[in-house]
């Protein structure tokens, strides 16, 4: 039998993050948690999409839908894309 008596563990959404304590970092970990094993763009392909991806973000802000850290989750996805495609190591340590 391959069915689990356990359910999959629950991946952290914003929903799940204290408004108050978010920072980017722990945001661009939620980001890279939620792509796991997936592979990031290529830069050229990131480049293509980059004002696609924008404007959806600029519209999901005009909508007025749009909550701060949704906001915020969104462009983590974003940083998170660049730094993933430049191949170069993560910062321990960024400002805000």
């Amino acid at each position: 039998m391959t069915d689990s008596p356990y359910s999959p563990p629950q991946r952290p959404t914003i929903d799940d993050l204290d408004p108050e304590s978010a920072t980017t970092d722990r945001l661009i970990a939620m980001v890279r948690s939620h792509r796991e094993g997936e592979d990031y763009p290529t830069t050229e392909t990131l480049i293509g999409n980059l004002p696609v991806a924008l404007r959806a973000l600029c519209d999901h802000v005009l909508s007025g839908e749009a909550t701060a850290l949704d906001v915020a989750y969104r462009l983590a996805s974003l940083i998170d894309a660049i730094e993933g495609c430049q191949g170069q190591p993560v910062p321990t340590r960024r400002t805000h």
